[in-house]
């Protein structure tokens, strides 16, 4: 019996979210429709009007749009690609050269290219599926993720994605930390679609503060914090903490995530276990 109480009392969470975070409190009985059904206007065709631009109605396709604007290029003799030792990285560091730390090959901070996957538990009938891309080179990167909500109790589903244009410092630095660390800023976009048709596809700017350390080559710990508003007074803090195990180009991870969302508390959270794949 107690089960079935924390069971109803849960249910209804995530569609509550969605309405109080794109301002469209109802009453009414939701309409659910597939998320890929057209639902077009003027408005929505224009970038700055409350949707998110050029994205191709899927999350690849708004993350390639904006991969293919980065100016990336590859130097022949950038030490990140000489397969170098751990002791001869760290005399590499510590020798006469450019202001950007050493990165290798298959390292989860300053990543060339990497992938992740989570799964988070939020309760009985809320889980997510968490997908994270990142492609760049030395200061410049592109990130962006997309978390797929669902509720079992009504059907209700929602995502969210993040698209940043990425600043970033990091990589081998033994005269200033030990391991690996990663320092960015990245500016970009965020986006809410559900197949309520009741709740409008909305998408508004983003701002993340990525941070990452790994003191060994076998433990690392990253924090995510990112903060966007589809309408105003009603402001997101998106929080996630994460630790891993696992060497190069492999890591295992655990965490968990939480949104705060302004004047309301905290929704959709709970832990999650992934992988990442970094090169």
């Amino acid at each position: 019996m107690t089960g079935l109480l924390l069971m109803d009392a849960s249910a209804g969470e995530l569609r509550e979210f969605a309405e109080k975070a794109t301002g469209s409190d109802t009453a009414k009985p939701a309409e659910t429709t597939p998320k890929n059904k057209p639902h077009r206007s003027l408005a929505y065709d224009e970038f700055g009007s409350g949707t998110y631009p050029s994205d191709g109605g899927s999350f690849l396709g708004g993350f390639w749009a904006w991969v293919v604007t980065a100016p990336m290029y590859y130097r022949h003799d950038d030490p990140g690609r000489l397969g170098l030792t751990d002791e001869e990285a760290e005399a590499w560091a510590e020798g006469h050269h450019g202001i950007f730390p050493l990165h290798q090959h298959g390292e989860a901070t300053v990543p060339y290219v990497r992938a992740d996957y989570n799964r988070q538990h939020i309760d009985g009938n809320i889980s997510a599926d968490d997908v994270r891309m990142e492609a760049g080179y030395k200061a410049l990167a592109f990130h962006g993720r997309s978390t797929m909500y669902s509720d079992s109790s009504d059907g209700f589903e929602l995502d969210i994605n993040q698209f940043y244009g990425v600043l970033r410092y990091g990589g081998h630095r033994p005269d200033f930390v030990p391991g690996t660390f990663e320092a960015a800023i990245g500016v970009g976009i965020s986006e809410i679609r559900t197949n309520d048709s009741l709740i409008p596809k909305e998408s508004a700017g983003a701002i993340t503060l990525p941070l990452k350390y790994h003191p060994t080559s076998w433990i690392g710990v990253e924090f995510r914090p990112a903060w966007y508003s589809w309408v105003r007074g009603r402001s997101i803090g998106d929080y996630d903490l994460s630790a891993s195990v696992g060497y190069r180009f492999v890591q295992f991870r655990g965490g968990y995530r939480a949104l705060w969302l302004q004047g309301e508390g905290i929704y959709n959270d709970g832990p999650y276990a992934g992988v990442s794949f970094s090169f």
